[in-house]
């Protein structure tokens, strides 16, 4: 059989296209995933569902080089709906100017102004009302609400407020800047990933198919165009037809693809052994991830703590001496329950109070290659965190604010000990740049690996409908198609991505 449509990846843009471009009956789709798929809420693993962050038994495994002296776990989302079935079920956007700077590049399609529609059509949203926001679409948006809050939420967002930052509502209002609650995908304690959203409501279509534990290995190309794909099933190798092929298999698998495809840099794929089908040097290049920093200290005993509640609340600000807006973020974690801990894979012991800066505008870029033409052999992930000295700086400020806020009003009758961090560090700028180096570890958001760009970009992958250049009825649709990442976690976008090219990809090759 002959598809109309393989979308390679049901994660946070691939689900969204396979249920969109089902819509329509005549089409057949094929929606291919490496991990396990389940296929109703009560079937779905508790992992997927009730925890906060779910990097064990649904994750790839992978090892990234964060900095040129360090490795760190890499998770990433192996399953029906990818990440989005995994993440800290943030559900916050990307800045007007994030876009619009996507549009000044040469990719006018992608305006803020042109984006938000699909910002409305994917969410609805139970608090925020108004222009800027949707009712009624597949991803319920909610806030923690103020009474829900612990003690120790409450105590850093009294001290916050205390140092002088806004109170905010809704941190997805455009202008909004300062610390409120994170708006979430998530109902009665449930995380709402593209597969429960998107998919579970598709799934009776009879032109739908979803094929799990599929590993794809290559696009097949003949004459200059996609035509199927190769993967591996149960043991056995198979070539797929389709009449176009979409890769959303994220930021690192979908370049991985590409280049074992023969799209990418043609030294590099010679050197593999792989042969070149279009010369494509930006594949895997700009690599861009947030970087953030744990700074941990044991709360006093008997504090009252719900142990499922790890996440409500955050800031967005602007760092000292930066002019781009809102260019940081700041959590407060509280680790009460060992279920909540190891799925971090950032080694904290329970009970812990984590307050984390997280950059989010990194000047900094990194690169994906591979390591082997092997399937089977993931590929080589170098970050490059902190390359950029005015990533260090800000980082390292973000760190003296969370000392102090940990050190002021409220919040500091309530911690005991620093596990981390001393003051004599926080003092010492050249001490604080060495704690920020050697404890820096990603907020699981990489993009930009298959570049969108206008024709006179030489590492753009894609053009602005995210088809790949030189090679006909391909398209990547998915976090690696940024030209530069949003100030915000990255998921939203990603899903918002999946909504605008499938209405293309509904009326157009």
């Amino acid at each position: 059989m002959e598809y109309d449509d393989i979308i390679v990846g049901a994660g946070s843009a691939g689900a969204v296209l396979a249920a969109r471009l089902s819509e329509d009956p005549n089409r057949a789709v094929l929606l291919l995933e490496a991990g396990p798929d389940y296929s109703a809420v009560e079937r779905t693993p508790a992992d997927l569902l009730n925890t906060w962050v779910s990097a064990g038994p649904h994750d790839w495994g992978l090892i990234a080089q964060a900095t040129p002296t360090r490795e760190i776990p890499y998770p990433r989302g192996k399953v029906t709906g990818g990440s989005s079935a995994v993440n800290g079920h943030i559900a916050l956007r990307g800045t007007p100017d994030d876009f619009d700077e996507w549009a000044a590049w040469g990719n006018r399609e992608w305006s803020f102004e042109k984006v938000l529609p699909f910002h409305r059509k994917l969410e609805d949203d139970r608090d925020a009302r108004g222009d800027f926001h949707g009712v009624g679409g597949p991803i319920w948006i909610e806030r923690p609400r103020p009474e829900n809050w612990q003690p120790l939420n409450r105590a850093f967002f009294d001290a916050a407020r205390a140092a002088g930052y806004a109170e905010v509502s809704d941190h997805n209002d455009p202008q909004s800047t300062g610390i409120g609650p994170w708006p979430r995908n998530r109902r009665d304690g449930v995380r709402i990933s593209t597969a429960i959203g998107y998919l579970a409501p598709a799934r009776h279509r009879m032109n739908l198919t979803i094929r799990s534990g599929v590993n794809v290995h290559r696009v097949t190309i003949e004459n200059g165009r996609a035509v199927g794909v190769e993967i591996e099933s149960s043991g056995t190798l198979q070539r797929v037809p389709g009449r176009r092929v979409t890769l959303s298999a994220g930021a690192i698998h979908s370049p991985a693809l590409l280049m074992r495809s023969g799209i990418g840099p043609r030294d590099e794929l010679a050197a593999l052994g792989i042969k070149c089908q279009m010369n494509s040097p930006g594949v895997g290049r700009n690599l861009i991830d947030h970087p953030m920093v744990f700074v941990v200290a044991t709360p006093v005993a008997g504090i009252p703590h719900d142990p499922q509640v790890t996440n409500p609340i955050g800031i967005r600000y602007t760092a000292a001496g930066s002019d781009e807006f809102n260019d940081m973020q700041m959590y407060v974690f509280e680790l009460f329950d060992e279920s909540v801990a190891p799925g971090l894979a950032l080694g904290l012991t329970v009970p812990s109070v984590a307050v984390v800066p997280g950059l989010q505008r990194p000047r900094s870029r990194g690169r994906l290659t591979l390591r082997s033409a092997n399937p089977d052999v993931p590929p080589i992930i170098d970050l490059n965190y902190l390359g950029d000295p005015e990533d260090l700086r800000r980082m390292a400020d973000g760190v003296r604010i969370a000392w102090r806020l940990m050190h002021e009003g409220p919040f500091a009758p309530m911690l005991k000990e620093f596990v981390n961090l001393s003051a004599e560090v926080v003092n010492s700028d050249s001490a604080l740049e060495t704690f920020v180096r050697e404890n820096c570890t990603t907020i699981f958001h990489p993009v930009g690996t298959a570049k969108m760009g206008p024709e006179n970009d030489p590492v753009a992958v894609v053009d602005q409908y995210c088809r790949v250049r030189g090679v006909e009825g391909l398209r990547v649709v998915d976090a690696s198609i940024m030209p530069n990442i949003v100030r915000a976690n990255t998921n939203l976008t990603c899903i918002m991505i999946g909504e605008r090219v499938a209405d293309w990809m509904r009326t157009s090759d």
